[in-house]
């Protein structure tokens, strides 16, 4: 290790940090990582003159104390920093099963197969699939670094120990090159489960960052949902169905911007798989004129977020809040309207990336809504930020001048005669309360339909959520294009899988997290009884730890971990285990291929 302290410079403003610079065991490469991070120099001196001198004397203690170092290390100071103190770990004494309630999945899904048959084609040397099975698996039970992973591998009832390492890189490689292959693979596997309707694509961009200032061409910097400003990332792009269940994903540059990718991921998709109509369904942030051209021009219908208070013209504004044309209803959750409008949009807009204004010409309706529930959550959030306005802007020019225009900052206006309350603002999207709208190309739209398919569009917020938590697809420690790209479809088979398994579940009555399953079956310890010499009559003891343990179930019911266990393995076609099983009847009951340690 050399460890020292270092002043890095971004936009202008210098960063200070403990630096530990090493050679990667996998590249071979020198790199370095970052242990401690201070954030800005200048606040720090700011705050303490000595402050430079203090963390010299800080890296000083991790070079001389070894403990300390390794504390630095495990404690992840920076956003999951990870060393490698260990090269091989033993077995430990209780084996978990929970690899092998995936793997009739993985079977069906049809991965099983297509990397046998990869192996088999081009003469591989190692065993690609189990490579690539274990390294799913290891993402949805226990997300980790590839090496990380690596050295938990035996601590399953399913028998890894024969994975290599380095195995797990190039198996990366592998997944990179035959991406869309793949995904083909699981769309058809998924087909055996239910119905698909891909005439309906969901879309939406997310963005993952690295553990790396350094850019190249896939990692830049850009808009961050994570609001990073430094970190690069790159840009995904995901397709899913109407189920929440993925078909389709893109990777771009971490500057691309978000309407920069709809065309590219839904012309493909369609392409592929040669269907004659398509309608996506996009939020706001996508709706943007000249994409919504591009969708027409290729055929493409369309829904997308409109929000009326900012893209309607104001004739248009108030024909929408007239009385007259609304169609209401009432549900349980209050009154529910909706109307509809032509509109004829004709505009000039600019190309930024060929630098040219090109004429936009479209024929749409705007369906806008009304919600009783909507109104009360829109009018509670805008009184926070306007109460809060009026709180900043008590503190004096200099508190509200230091605001950018969001959120609650975009009620305050700040000018050279002072700063001020912008009232009309407010009055405006008081008005607004309750009410959004969408925009379709759609020959006679169902309004009701309509609005029913962009309220789905949660599900691919939710697909986010399980890559970026359950899965931990970020930050990423990856850094070759190939491995970059090998990595998200690694994550997106295990999110395939994810889905799949919730949905099987859910079907048969267990509505549960994804967090929830993994504990659940997380918590049966398999131990194998010493002394019991023949082979195919090795036994095996089979305990819920925690069995007592309450998980409260969907409607109250209060279920033990155990029970909740058995639940799980009984809908997906498994059986529970008893206290005492032979590997045989493990393999058997748990319908799984792969050996057993």
């Amino acid at each position: 290790m050399a460890i020292s302290v270092a002043i890095k410079k971004f936009n202008s403003r210098e960063y200070v940090y403990i630096i530990d610079s090493y050679r990667d065991p996998v590249t071979k490469k020198p790199t370095s990582r970052n242990l401690v991070s201070y954030g800005r120099k200048d606040k720090l001196l700011a705050a303490d003159p000595d402050a430079m001198q203090k963390v010299e004397k800080h890296a000083q203690s991790l070079r001389s104390d070894s403990t300390a170092y390794s504390h630095a290390i495990k404690e992840n100071l920076l956003s999951g920093v990870e060393v490698n103190t260990d090269s091989i770990t033993e077995r430990p004494a209780s084996l978990t099963c929970t690899p092998a309630i995936f793997h009739p999945l993985w079977e069906d899904l049809g991965m099983g197969a297509y990397f046998r048959n990869y192996k088999r084609n081009n003469n591989l040397n190692y065993d690609l699939e189990k490579t690539v099975f274990f390294s799913c698996v290891s993402r949805l039970i226990e997300p980790k670094s590839k090496h990380s992973s690596w050295l938990n591998r035996k601590r399953f009832i399913t028998d890894f120990s024969d994975i290599d390492h380095q195995r797990m890189y190039d198996c990366l490689d592998v997944l990179a090159a035959h991406k869309d292959r793949i995904i083909r693979k699981l769309n058809q596997g998924i087909e055996k489960f239910y119905k698909r309707d891909l005439t309906v694509a969901l879309y939406d961009v997310t963005t993952f960052y690295f553990e790396s200032f350094n850019e190249d061409e896939l990692r830049r910097r850009g808009m961050s949902k994570e609001h990073r400003t430094q970190e690069t990332q790159v840009v995904l792009g995901l397709l899913i169905d109407s189920e929440g269940v993925p078909f389709a994903y893109e990777l771009f540059p971490g500057n691309t911007a978000e309407m920069n990718t709809l065309i590219t991921v839904i012309d493909k998709f369609r392409k592929q798989y040669q269907l004659k109509e398509v309608i996506v369904v996009a939020d706001s942030g996508l709706n943007q004129l000249l994409n919504l051209d591009r969708l027409q021009k290729r055929g493409f219908k369309f829904i997308v977020g409109y929000p009326p208070y900012c893209k309607l013209k104001a004739a248009k504004q108030k024909e929408l809040l007239e009385k007259t044309g609304w169609n209401w209803k009432s549900s349980k959750e209050g009154l529910w309207g909706y109307k509809t409008m032509p509109l004829e949009i004709k505009k000039a807009v600019e190309d930024k990336v060929n630098k040219t204004k090109q004429q936009v010409q479209l024929s749409v309706t705007c369906v806008a809504t009304y919600s009783e529930v909507r109104y009360h959550h829109d009018h509670k959030e805008l009184s926070q930020k306007w109460n809060k306005a009026i709180k900043v802007l008590n503190q004096g020019k200099a508190a509200a001048a230091t605001t950018c225009k969001s959120g609650y900052k975009a009620f305050i206006q700040v000018d050279t005669s002072g700063a001020m309350l912008n009232k009309a603002l407010y009055e405006k999207r008081l008005k607004w309360c309750g009410y959004s709208a969408l925009l379709t190309n759609l020959d006679n739209p169902d309004p009701e339909w309509i609005y029913k398919k962009q309220r789905q569009l949660w599900r691919i917020e939710d697909n986010f959520r399980l890559l970026k938590t359950n899965l931990q697809a970020r930050p990423v420690y990856v850094w070759t294009d190939e491995h970059i790209r090998g990595h998200f479809m690694l994550n997106y088979i295990a999110l395939v899988m994810q889905k799949m398994l919730l949905k099987q579940l859910d079907d048969k009555g267990l509505h549960l997290s994804a967090s929830e399953v993994i504990k659940a079956l997380e918590s049966m310890k398999i131990n194998r009884l010493k002394g019991l010499k023949k082979a195919n009559s090795n036994l095996y003891s089979c305990s819920n730890i925690e069995a007592n343990s309450v998980h409260v179930a969907e409607g109250g019911e209060e279920v033990s971990l155990k029970e909740l266990c058995d639940r799980i393995l009984k809908a997906c076609d498994a059986e529970p285990l008893n206290s005492l099983e032979t590997a045989s009847t493990i393999r058997k009951k748990l319908k799984i291929k792969l050996p057993i340690q």
